[in-house]
Protein backbone atom coordinates (compact mmCIF):
# COMPACT_ATOMS: atom_id res chain seq x y z
CA UNK A 1 0.00 0.00 0.00
CA UNK A 2 1.36 3.49 -0.76
CA UNK A 3 1.28 6.31 1.73
CA UNK A 4 -2.02 7.91 0.19
CA UNK A 5 -3.78 4.91 0.85
CA UNK A 6 -2.91 4.66 4.10
CA UNK A 7 -3.90 8.15 5.02
CA UNK A 8 -6.92 7.63 3.35
CA UNK A 9 -8.04 4.29 5.30
CA UNK A 10 -6.70 6.08 8.33
CA UNK A 11 -9.28 9.68 7.42
CA UNK A 12 -12.46 7.20 6.55
CA UNK A 13 -11.81 5.16 9.69
CA UNK A 14 -11.50 8.44 11.65
CA UNK A 15 -14.55 9.96 10.03
CA UNK A 16 -16.49 6.57 10.71
CA UNK A 17 -15.70 6.29 14.84
CA UNK A 18 -16.94 10.43 14.40
CA UNK A 19 -20.16 9.66 12.61
CA UNK A 20 -20.97 6.73 15.16
CA UNK A 21 -20.08 8.73 18.38
CA UNK A 22 -22.29 12.00 18.00
CA UNK A 23 -21.98 13.14 21.23
CA UNK A 24 -17.70 12.78 21.32
CA UNK A 25 -18.04 14.47 17.94
CA UNK A 26 -20.05 17.21 19.34
CA UNK A 27 -18.15 17.71 21.98
CA UNK A 28 -14.84 17.77 20.37
CA UNK A 29 -16.52 21.00 18.00
CA UNK A 30 -17.49 22.49 20.85
CA UNK A 31 -15.47 22.32 23.52
CA UNK A 32 -12.78 23.99 21.95
CA UNK A 33 -14.97 26.69 20.39
CA UNK A 34 -16.23 27.61 24.39
CA UNK A 35 -12.95 28.09 25.44
CA UNK A 36 -12.33 30.28 22.18
CA UNK A 37 -14.62 32.27 23.15
CA UNK A 38 -14.12 32.45 26.87
CA UNK A 39 -10.61 33.87 26.39
CA UNK A 40 -12.18 36.64 23.74
CA UNK A 41 -15.20 37.40 26.26
CA UNK A 42 -12.34 37.72 29.28
CA UNK A 43 -10.35 40.14 26.74
CA UNK A 44 -12.83 41.89 25.99
CA UNK A 45 -14.40 42.55 29.83
CA UNK A 46 -10.72 43.09 31.01
CA UNK A 47 -9.22 45.62 28.39
CA UNK A 48 -5.49 46.47 28.55
CA UNK A 49 -4.26 49.59 30.10
CA UNK A 50 -1.12 51.56 28.71
CA UNK A 51 1.88 51.09 30.82
CA UNK A 52 4.90 53.84 30.63
CA UNK A 53 8.16 52.37 30.67
CA UNK A 54 9.34 51.21 33.66
CA UNK A 55 12.86 51.99 35.32
CA UNK A 56 13.92 50.39 38.53
CA UNK A 57 16.41 51.50 40.74
CA UNK A 58 19.88 49.52 40.46
CA UNK A 59 20.81 47.47 43.20
CA UNK A 60 24.06 45.93 43.78
CA UNK A 61 24.98 42.65 43.39
CA UNK A 62 26.87 40.91 46.70
CA UNK A 63 30.05 40.89 44.53
CA UNK A 64 30.16 44.49 44.57
CA UNK A 65 30.66 44.03 48.60
CA UNK A 66 28.16 43.66 51.55
CA UNK A 67 27.67 46.87 52.58
CA UNK A 68 26.14 48.68 48.89
CA UNK A 69 24.38 45.28 48.62
CA UNK A 70 22.91 45.38 51.84
CA UNK A 71 22.36 49.16 51.14
CA UNK A 72 20.38 47.98 48.12
CA UNK A 73 18.12 45.61 49.58
CA UNK A 74 16.98 48.10 52.34
CA UNK A 75 16.74 51.37 50.64
CA UNK A 76 14.81 49.93 47.66
CA UNK A 77 12.42 47.31 49.65
CA UNK A 78 9.22 48.54 47.84
CA UNK A 79 10.78 48.48 44.52
CA UNK A 80 9.26 51.52 42.86
CA UNK A 81 8.86 51.95 39.43
CA UNK A 82 10.45 55.83 37.55
CA UNK A 83 9.17 56.73 34.32
CA UNK A 84 12.39 58.16 33.36
CA UNK A 85 16.43 56.39 33.45
CA UNK A 86 17.45 56.51 36.86
CA UNK A 87 20.84 57.26 38.31
CA UNK A 88 23.38 54.52 37.84
CA UNK A 89 21.96 53.01 35.03
CA UNK A 90 24.57 54.04 32.59
CA UNK A 91 27.18 51.16 31.14
CA UNK A 92 30.12 50.98 33.71
CA UNK A 93 28.75 52.19 37.13
CA UNK A 94 28.91 49.98 39.25
CA UNK A 95 28.56 51.67 42.98
CA UNK A 96 26.56 54.74 43.15
CA UNK A 97 25.83 54.29 46.98
CA UNK A 98 28.50 56.11 48.24
CA UNK A 99 26.18 59.26 49.46
CA UNK A 100 23.36 57.62 50.19
CA UNK A 101 24.46 57.09 53.94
Amino acid sequence: MTTGSHIYLLLWKNWTLRKRQKLRFFVEITWPLVLFFGLVWLREANPLYRQHECHFPNKAMPSAGILPWIQGMFCNVNNPCFRYPTRGESPGVVSNYNGSM
